[in-house]
């Protein structure tokens, strides 16, 4: 098999802001993330997958400023697993997803000539008083989870469902590269993803499906009721695991080029 379009990009991962997956203790409104996985006025929506996954393409691959690109849809098709073919139904999902973007304020569009420009906005905030929010990596200045090339190169931007998606963010949000283990709080979760329960199993059985998470049964006694709890605990497969941090030359050593995961929540009873 020849190279493919994933292999040939030689970054080996998206730096993605942990407040597009995570909200702040307290914040009961939607992620960018949660938002994404919703068709716009309704609470679900199959477009959701490709929504997020061209928009993590997106980030991926325009690594250098200004953070623009005009490479044409049938080259983000291909990436995220469909056809690479401009006349086939993924670029033409692909062209509609884009203009979806837009229309959210999550990347701008522009006609140059004959080409279509592609320039992206923050992805955790796209507006900022008002005004467009333009991109710039989150090393050195915000905490940020890597999303390894192994999402595309094995795969998983184009197999995963949007459940499967959000849940893979949110397991390497609640996981680090050298604690690749975790459990969900309910509780918790709710409160700092806000991913729907039925999305949120359907995710994981999915990724637990496709190899990307292997589970296991934790037993504990409640020391005051002496009941049982059982809890179910996942581990992400090395390959979809978080790279280890990239720290950017003369960084600051006190700056946020580590994406900390400080999962109190997690460590309370969980039911899945």
């Amino acid at each position: 098999m020849g190279e493919t379009l994933a292999d040939a990009v030689k970054r080996d991962r998206c730096p993605l802001r942990r407040s597009f997956v995570e909200r702040a203790e307290g914040d009961d409104t939607l992620t960018p993330l949660a938002s994404l996985l919703r068709t716009q006025g309704a609470s679900g929506g199959q477009g959701g997958a490709l929504r997020i996954a061209l928009l993590l393409s997106l980030i991926w691959v325009t690594a250098r400023p200004p953070y623009t690109t005009t490479r044409v849809a049938a080259y983000w098709s291909g990436l995220v697993g469909r056809s690479d073919d401009p006349r086939s139904d993924g670029a033409r999902a692909v062209r509609d997803a884009l203009h979806e973007l837009a229309d959210r304020g999550a990347l701008e569009l522009h006609n140059v000539g004959p080409k279509l420009v592609i320039v992206l906005r923050d992805e955790s905030r796209p507006v900022l008083n008002g005004e467009p929010n333009l991109y710039v990596p989150p090393y050195n200045t915000e905490p940020y989870i890597s999303v390894p090339r192994a999402f595309w190169t094995r795969g998983l931007a184009g197999d995963l469902s949007g459940a499967g998606i959000a849940m893979y963010l949110c397991s390497l949000a609640l996981t680090r590269p050298d604690e690749p283990e975790f459990f969900i709080a309910s509780s918790y979760f709710d409160e700092r993803y806000g991913i729907s329960r039925s999305s949120r199993k359907r995710g994981l059985s999915e990724l637990v499906e496709k190899g990307v998470l292997t589970v296991r049964t934790e037993e504990s006694q409640n020391p005051i009721t002496y009941r049982t709890v059982r809890r179910n605990v996942y581990r992400l497969a090395k390959q979809f695991q978080q790279p280890e941090p990239w720290t950017p030359p003369n960084a600051d050593a006190g700056a946020f080029a580590v994406p900390a995961s400080t999962q109190e929540g997690k460590r309370a009873t969980a039911t899945r």
